[in-house]
């Protein structure tokens, strides 16, 4: 697993995609547990979920319109008429920079999946005659590992409050290393520094994902 870099933002106020994040994370935890039995059985799926994620790099090149490497507020608008999914400006700029997780002005390839995802757990279903039945952003592949990482973050969030805290990633994976409690104590702790990204004590489902796109060993274009 590698360690994310970039400038992190400050610690804030939580935003509003953030609080309908934490609430829907709090409402897929009261629905029932993780299926997911071990920090290890995650580990499993690491390359599976990076295959499904290259799998969408032909689209952010798409909507990259200038082959900048990111993508810009008016692309990520072009974006989500293609998609289909219903916005107003205001809410588009929202999601342009809640996933812009380095405040840089431009969403890169791994902050692209955080859009994706953000849009498949809060928004509507697209129009049916336009994609597959029941898929809300037309990519059921994807939809089906971001239904993955979610259970992975149910399976870290013991409490069920909609966020990972410090002792609940040591306490999974000293759980995966028995016997090994020093080690895994360190590991969680470095495990729990990658996630924070704003260094608020607590993670979210944002900052989950992100972290997911820099272990499974996804790049973004100007990595390669």
């Amino acid at each position: 697993m590698g360690a994310i870099l970039g400038k992190r933002r400050k610690c804030a106020e939580p935003s509003k995609i953030e609080k309908r994040m934490v609430q829907a994370m709090v409402q897929k935890s009261a629905a029932g547990k993780s299926s997911l039995k071990s920090f290890n059985s995650i580990i499993m799926k690491f390359p599976k979920i990076d295959e499904t994620f290259e799998n969408v790099r032909g689209m952010f090149e798409k909507f990259d319109k200038d082959g900048s490497g990111t993508i810009d507020l008016e692309e990520l608008k072009e974006c989500f008429r293609q998609l289909k999914v219903s916005f107003t400006d205001d809410e588009v700029k929202e999601f342009h920079e809640e996933s812009d997780m380095d405040s840089s002005k431009g969403i890169d390839f791994k902050e692209f999946i955080v859009v994706l995802a953000l849009l498949y757990l809060l928004g509507d279903s697209v129009d049916a005659s336009s994609t597959l039945q029941g898929s809300r952003i037309g990519l059921p592949e994807l939809e089906s590992t971001f239904d993955t990482i979610v259970d992975a973050f149910i399976f870290f969030d013991k409490d069920g409050d909609g966020y990972v805290s410090k002792k609940e990633i040591v306490l999974a994976i000293n759980d995966a290393s028995p016997g090994r409690r020093g080690a895994g104590d360190r590991i969680g702790v470095k495990r729990f520094e990658e996630m924070d990204w704003d260094k608020n004590g607590s993670i979210t489902f944002k900052e989950f994902l992100f972290a997911f796109t820099n272990w499974v060993g996804l790049q973004s274009g100007e990595d390669e």
